[in-house]
């Protein structure tokens, strides 16, 4: 069948987390529907590249502005060289059509120097994203620039109603929202294990150090019970350390970026305890094994996806104490939860793969001129 229109990911920094899985997802259900693919970056784990389907063409930028990577850091200077390596080096048509997955600006201005659309994927809540790590003014000047940008957008997909309501507020581009794709497995139920998971990077955003201190609260009345922590990051070591200062160095088990589906499997409950999110795959995962979840009642999408405790339980953002009493209410009457559980596994349909990939090309199909 012949090629419709290119579709190009913006996307400078490939890394591993939620972004990634959805870039995944998204690049393979595009090119196994005969769309031209391609992807510009500049950084690529490897984990992700050997993920990519073949049948895509990759574009990598070259590290030219060198004297930036004395006072920038790695990610802004890699999607500054992305921006102005294929301001050259891109070529297009008339059919194409940029989806922006991160670093949003540079996309945009590139879409606009080669008159072509651009669509951009908002992963996070865009206000709760700036407003746990600036002060009010680096706040209100970062939502101001974020929010500016935007505008020049052509079209705009979030993956949580929150995300969109705040910005029709703001803008008036034509907007959408489209809950990440989610596949859903058979699996045979085993018995569950005495386990607290948690999974994601080991950034300051996902909170594992309240998800600590937490654990060591309710350690002691649940002797039995340890918390694996799945993932890397920077904050790996500082974790550790805090472990150790709570006395439960032993009951807290690291594990680096392994495949967590076994884990999903086998403990009792999943917590996730972010500042921010977007609409989260690990929770739609989690209950896709049938393992209950709690979540921070965080911006944007735990709340959407537990439909207000219909299907889990939501604490109080950045409080441990709240969510160290949920887990033992938990704990102490599992019986609930998984009922829970079982009535949100049931409505994972509507994240269905296919349901929400043939959003995505809907979208992108009313944008660039054929």
């Amino acid at each position: 069948m012949q090629n419709k229109k290119k579709i190009i990911f913006f996307i400078p920094n490939i890394e591993r987390g939620g972004i990634e899985k959805n870039f995944l997802i998204l690049t393979k259900y595009f090119v196994e529907n005969h769309y031209s693919v391609e992807v510009l970056y500049s950084k690529i784990s490897k984990k992700i590249l050997i993920q990519i389907d073949k049948r895509i063409t990759l574009k990598k930028s070259k590290n030219f502005i060198k004297i930036l990577n004395l006072f920038l850091s790695n990610r802004i200077v890699n999607s500054v060289n992305c921006f102005f390596y294929f301001i050259y080096k891109l070529k297009t048509q008339r059919s194409s059509v940029i989806i922006s997955m991160q670093d949003h600006p540079f996309a945009i201005m590139l879409s606009k120097i080669k008159k072509i659309d651009c669509i951009l994927r908002i992963a996070n809540h865009p206000e709760a994203s700036l407003k746990f790590f600036n002060n009010k003014i680096f706040f209100y000047l970062k939502l101001y620039i974020k929010i500016f940008f935007y505008k020049f957008a052509n079209g705009i997909i979030c993956n949580s109603q929150s995300s969109k309501n705040f910005l029709l507020k703001k803008i008036n581009n034509n907007i959408i929202t489209v809950y990440n794709p989610v596949f859903l497995k058979k699996f045979k139920e085993i018995k569950r294990e005495n386990f607290l998971l948690g999974v994601g990077r080991l950034e300051k955003q996902k909170n594992f150090d309240g998800l600590i201190k937490a654990f060591s609260i309710i350690s002691y009345k649940f002797p039995k019970f340890k918390l694996i922590i799945i993932g890397s990051g920077s904050q790996k070591i500082n974790l550790m350390q805090k472990a150790i200062e709570l006395g439960i160095k032993n009951k807290v088990i690291f594990k680096n970026f392994i495949s967590p589906y076994s884990f999903f499997l086998k403990s009792k409950l999943f917590i996730l305890n972010s500042f921010f999110e977007g609409m989260p795959n690990v929770i739609l995962e989690s209950l896709s094994y049938k393992c209950p979840v709690i979540s921070s009642d965080c911006q944007s999408g735990p709340k959407e996806i537990l439909k207000n405790e219909k299907f889990g339980y939501l604490v109080p953002v950045n409080n441990f104490k709240s969510l160290a009493k949920k887990i033992e209410f938990v704990l102490n009457n599992y019986k609930i939860i998984k009922k829970k559980t079982d009535r949100a596994f049931l409505n994972l349909r509507n994240f269905s793969y296919q349901k929400q990939c043939q959003k995505y090309e809907k979208f992108v199909n009313l944008y660039g001129n054929s």
